[in-house]
């Protein structure tokens, strides 16, 4: 691609010249940076006695505690602001993070919208997952920040999957900055679970409930 006279020497051009690097390579490695800097929004601090820290530090800005013996953070999916996934035995899950955007809407969001919103959430899930069965609904709050709370089962009878979605909000009059709180349990076989696998799932769990806006640990 031409460049304007006023721009040249570019950075590729200059370091052909004076070090003798590919055009190529060096625009590959700028892309590389770029790439990764997309990814930088999330920042991993190092743990302490609730485990390691993942800092979404774009808004909406919040956090999530998790065990890093059990869990890691891996690339968001598709709609995804962070994920955090594990297995253990027989069972695997995942707790993730997605922007929720909602209607505008004067007074008390948590107790006026979101009861009505959550009711089209959970038509979506039921129109989405086979086997879908709505085991219980209603306000819940994750640490201090007020939402609605849906909790399902899905999937065949051999391989379960149990959900919880938490609609969140960060205070009950503003929806800026609301997110779908996410958890899914996938559990392969009939069998009860193990004392690991029952562990697994209360680390999972943790990390879901651990949830908070803004960077404080809590």
């Amino acid at each position: 691609m031409p460049v304007a006279p006023e721009f040249d020497p570019t950075l590729p051009a200059l370091l052909r010249a004076r070090r003798g690097v590919p055009e190529r390579l060096t625009i590959a490695v700028i892309v590389a940076l770029v790439l990764l800097l997309g990814f930088a929004m999330v920042t991993v601090r190092a743990g302490g006695e609730y485990g390691e820290q993942l800092v979404h530090e774009r808004a909406p800005v919040f956090n999530v505690l998790y065990d890093d013996d059990a869990l890691r953070v891996v690339e968001p999916r598709a709609g995804e602001l962070v994920r955090i996934e594990g297995a253990r035995g027989r069972q695997s899950a995942a707790v993730t993070v997605r922007p929720l955007s909602l209607p505008p809407f004067e007074g008390d969001i948590a107790h006026g919208l979101l009861p009505a919103f959550a009711s089209g959430h959970v038509e979506r899930l039921a129109s989405q997952l086979d086997g879908f069965k709505l085991l219980e609904d209603g306000r819940a709050r994750v640490n201090d920040a007020p939402g609605y709370e849906v909790t399902f089962r899905s999937g065949p009878g051999g391989a379960p999957t149990f959900g919880s979605d938490v609609l969140v909000i960060p205070t009950e009059v503003d929806s800026r900055g609301a997110v779908v709180l996410s958890l899914r349990r996938r559990i392969d076989g009939r069998r009860k679970l193990s004392e690991e696998e029952k562990e697994f799932s209360a680390i999972a769990r943790s990390a879901f409930r651990s949830f908070r806006y803004g960077t404080d640990r809590g």
